[in-house]
């Protein structure tokens, strides 16, 4: 393992939209979740500002408020808001599917909060971010670890979704339409409801 800087093995994106923004996915701050590593919201209004190109396998890192956690891998081109910096891998210097992993951590989000710069809104530069430290194995052990980190992934959201379900299939149970009528005329019959 060597220690390097996230600006040894990633640049930023500073490719912009001049022309029309139609069938481009759009962007916010809004469809970033804190905590998930992928995107998955976005919008389709091509009439806003926004202006920022991302390319599929970039990395969608909210600079403003770092604290929220927000940053995630892009599944497809799109344009996004100046609030957000688009990191970019340089695949002979680290797996692209490691780096989302390596953005999306605890560690680097407190590196941000320490950089950025604004009390009401504040953000953080890619100059600053460019110089977060952490230890990298070589390629095969990142291909290695990329896999184990999105198969763990994929664990964590199945079992969202199997919770989910389950929470649910219990409401149904007692506060369905067909139920919930009856159970409270039920109810009120025996005096249990205000």
């Amino acid at each position: 393992m060597s220690k390097v800087k996230l600006g040894d093995v990633a640049i930023e994106r500073r490719e912009t939209c001049k022309g029309s923004k139609d069938g481009y996915p759009i962007v916010g701050l809004e469809h970033l979740v804190s905590g998930e590593v992928t995107l998955t919201a976005w919008g389709e209004d091509i009439n806003n500002t926004f202006t920022k190109i991302f390319r599929k396998g970039d990395v969608l890192f909210g600079r403003r408020r770092a604290y929220l956690k927000k940053a995630a891998v892009a599944p497809f081109d799109g344009i996004c808001s100046g609030d957000i910096t688009v990191i970019e891998a340089i695949p002979d210097r680290i797996v692209p599917e490691l780096l989302p992993f390596i953005i999306q951590n605890d560690n680097l989000f407190n590196f941000a909060v320490g950089k950025s710069a604004g009390s009401l809104s504040p953000r953080v530069k890619w100059n600053h971010l460019k110089n977060y430290e952490f230890e990298l194995p070589d390629i095969d052990k990142q291909r290695e670890l990329a896999t184990l980190l999105w198969a763990i992934d994929t664990t964590k959201k199945s079992y969202q979704k199997l919770i989910t379900a389950t929470d649910e299939l219990v409401k149904s149970q007692f506060i369905g339409p067909t139920r919930h009528k009856n159970f409270t005329v039920y109810a009120i019959s025996l005096g249990r409801c205000a």
